[in-house]
C-alpha cells in the first residue's frame, strides 16, 4: 500500500512539474506600421493605408490626424492592408498622422506618429493689425502624451497648466511655440503672438516634465510684413521682413503708404531687453514704398517655423 502511495505521489509530482502554465489574457494590442504614403496635397483625396497584425486578430482600425481628426480605416483581404481615403482641409502645411488599431480582445495600440507634408496649403494671413479674435480659447489636455507626440503636432503652441491662485510672473503663464526641432520658443509679448494668430486655439496643455525636456530656442519674433516696431528710447521705427530683420522707415508718407492712414497704429514698442531677437539693417533705410512689398513678406512665411531662420536684408 505504501509502494502505491509513494507511485501516486511521485506520478502527481511529475505531472506538476511537466504541465505547462495556462496562459494569461491577452493584453497586448496589435503591431502597426507607419501610415503610407506621407504626402498629401490640399483639398485632394488619398488613400492612406497601414499594416496591423495581433495573434488574436485585429478588430479594427482608425486614420489619426493631429491628434484631432479620426476616420474609420476598411480592411482589404487582399493586400491585408487597413485602408481610407482621407482629404487634407486644414490651413497646414505638417500635420501629424498615424493610425490607432484595437485587437479583438479590446487592446489599442498607437502606430507611430509621422509627419505628413500636405503641398498646396494656403498660407493664413492673420489681420494686419494684428487684432486678436475673441471666444473662449479651445485648448488640447496633452498632459498624458510623450514629448515625441507633441513635437509631432508642431507647427504648435504649448504651455503647462496652472495650479491656480498664480499671478502673472508664474511660469505656466508663458506660450511657447513647438518647432520642428523639438525646441521651445517663448512669445515676448501678446503683441507679437497676434501677428502669427488670432486666438489662442489649439493650445496643447503639456505636463511640466514634457515641457523641461524641450531646449529653448531664440524667441518668437513679429511675423513679418504685419506691424512696424520700435524701441521705446530711439524714435526710429522699422517695417519687419523676414528672420527679424529691421529696416528703417525713412518718413511719414512712406510709413502711411505701406500701412495706411492708421500707420501710426500700427507701431508696437518693444522693449530694449528684446531688441537682441532683430537685426537692424541701418544701410537699408526705406525712402520708398516700392523697397518693401507686405505681401511678399506676409507670403513668405507659413509658420513661426518658417521664421526661425538667419535675418535677410533688403539688396
Amino acid at each position: 500500500m505504501r509502494r502505491i502511495l509513494t507511485s501516486f505521489t511521485a506520478l502527481v509530482f511529475l505531472m506538476t512539474a511537466v504541465a505547462p502554465a495556462l496562459a494569461g489574457p491577452d493584453v497586448t494590442g496589435p503591431e502597426i506600421s507607419a501610415v503610407s504614403p506621407l504626402s498629401a496635397q490640399y483639398t485632394v483625396p488619398q488613400v492612406y493605408s497601414v499594416s496591423a497584425a495581433d495573434s488574436a486578430g485585429v478588430e479594427s482600425c482608425t486614420l489619426l490626424v493631429s491628434s484631432t481628426y479620426e476616420t474609420p480605416m476598411a480592411y482589404d483581404s487582399v493586400t491585408g492592408m487597413w485602408s481610407v481615403t482621407y482629404t487634407f482641409t486644414t490651413f497646414r502645411s505638417a500635420n501629424s498622422i498615424r493610425a490607432v488599431c484595437v485587437d479583438t480582445y479590446g487592446n489599442s495600440t498607437n502606430g507611430p506618429s509621422k509627419i505628413i507634408s500636405v503641398s498646396d496649403a494656403p498660407i493664413v494671413v492673420p489681420p494686419g493689425d494684428g487684432t486678436p479674435v475673441g471666444g473662449d480659447p479651445i485648448t488640447i489636455d496633452a498632459t498624458e502624451w510623450p514629448a515625441a507626440d507633441v513635437i509631432a503636432e508642431s507647427p504648435v503652441l504649448i504651455k503647462t497648466v496652472c495650479p491656480g491662485n498664480e499671478d502673472f510672473t508664474h511660469p505656466c503663464r508663458t506660450v511657447y511655440f513647438l518647432d520642428h526641432a523639438g525646441k521651445r520658443h517663448a512669445f515676448t509679448n501678446e503683441k507679437a503672438f497676434f501677428t502669427w494668430y488670432t486666438n489662442y486655439d489649439q493650445l496643447h496643455l503639456v505636463n511640466t516634465a514634457v515641457m523641461a525636456s524641450y531646449p529653448l530656442g531664440p524667441n518668437v519674433r513679429y511675423r513679418p510684413g504685419v506691424k512696424m516696431i520700435k524701441f521705446p528710447s530711439v524714435s526710429t521705427v522699422y517695417a519687419v521682413g523676414r528672420y527679424g530683420s529691421l529696416f528703417p522707415i525713412g518718413s511719414e508718407s512712406v510709413a502711411e503708404e505701406l500701412y495706411g492712414t492708421n500707420w501710426n497704429q500700427q507701431i508696437d514698442d518693444v522693449s530694449e531687453v528684446f531688441a537682441t531677437n532683430y537685426t537692424i539693417d541701418s544701410w537699408n533705410m526705406i525712402s520708398s514704398a516700392s523697397q518693401f512689398d507686405r505681401s511678399i513678406m506676409l507670403s513668405s512665411v507659413n509658420s513661426i517655423n518658417d521664421n526661425l531662420g538667419e535675418p535677410i536684408f533688403l539688396e
